[in-house]
């Protein structure tokens, strides 16, 4: 017999070797809460095709949005190509029934325009966290890159981009999310200076070297929990919606799009992988454009006559009524 759940425990062992230990930490949670539940105890060799089709059908029922439920699913297909590749089944059953049909869904995206973002950061009273979503929305850092972050980072007008942190479990620094996101993002004068000065801070208080500090948080970082609760404070406190921490790096992307700057320029300084991903951010997040074209059409296509119209009529008016 194979049992399902003992499987999967040799799974997890060969995995460690494969994967980042937040992502790790990821499937396991995914697995443990998703997809073990159906099966641990059962003979993976007994198991027909039907069965992993009910379980879809599960899956579906909770109306998880599709990105997640597709992210469970390659979870799974994983550890059944590593059954199959230990000969313990004859074929992924998995692979054969295909991926979770995409729903007709649209995912928006939050974002704050400049006006907001300034009313969000009244709300604050610690320059620590005023400094971290300054760094977010006019950086457009990832949270964990910005959590991650020592002052040996910040350099000349610029913050080196060199690795994450988790955000759950043993909170471990490990590289950045991909290749393309190592990078050198410059900062303008003013958060650039606000960050020294946050350096100062920590040195009045600490005589040692504080290049080794986290610049959020000092000895450790701070914790995303704890930034989550300052900033529901700060929304309640000045009246404003609450975004999450990684929407202020979609505002400011959007930002960035609604000054003019060009797509392939703002897809190198987030790091992502391809521009259609900084594309897609933005079609999620451009109400200030559609604003644009609103009042560009109505100028092209005007709904009251015209100067030169208006001047015909008169002329029409006169001649009917001599006048």
């Amino acid at each position: 017999m194979y049992i399902f759940n003992e499987l999967y425990e040799k799974y997890l062992e060969s995995e460690k070797y494969n994967l980042k230990s937040q992502s790790l930490t990821s499937r396991k949670y995914n697995f443990n809460r998703y997809i073990l539940p159906y099966f641990e105890n059962k003979d993976i060799r007994e198991l027909k095709k039907i069965d992993f089709q009910d379980w879809k059908n599960i899956i579906s029922s909770f109306g998880f949005k599709n990105s997640y439920n597709n992210t469970l699913y390659v979870t799974f297909t994983n550890f059944l190509d590593f059954c199959a590749n230990m000969e313990v089944i004859d074929k992924n059953p998995l692979r054969e029934l295909g991926n979770f049909k995409r729903k007709n869904e649209v995912v928006e995206h939050e974002t704050y325009t400049l006006e907001e973002f300034n009313i969000f950061i009244r709300g604050l009273d610690d320059n620590i966290y005023i400094q971290y979503f300054s760094l977010l929305f006019y950086g457009g850092l990832r949270p964990s890159e910005a959590m991650a972050l020592k002052f040996s980072d910040l350099k000349d007008k610029y913050v080196d981009i060199n690795k994450s942190i988790e955000r759950k479990g043993k909170r471990s620094l490990g590289t950045p999310k991909t290749y393309s996101s190592i990078r050198k993002v410059v900062l303008d004068d003013k958060l650039f200076n606000d960050l020294l000065n946050l350096k100062y801070e920590y040195i009045k208080d600490d005589n040692e070297d504080v290049s080794n500090l986290f610049i959020f948080g000092g000895h450790k970082p701070l914790s995303p929990t704890t930034i989550d609760r300052r900033k529901k404070a700060a929304c309640d406190k000045v009246g404003i919606k609450c975004i999450t921490q990684h929407e202020f790096r979609h505002s400011h992307i959007t930002l960035l799009f609604n000054s003019g700057l060009k797509a392939n320029v703002i897809s190198k300084r987030v790091g992502h992988n391809n521009i259609t991903t900084t594309l897609d951010v933005y079609t999620h997040s451009d109400s200030e454009q559609e604003k644009k074209v609103y009042n560009t059409l109505n100028f092209l296509h005007p709904n009251t006559p015209t100067k030169r119209f208006r001047m015909n009529l008169t002329n029409i008016f006169k001649r009917i009524f001599h006048v």
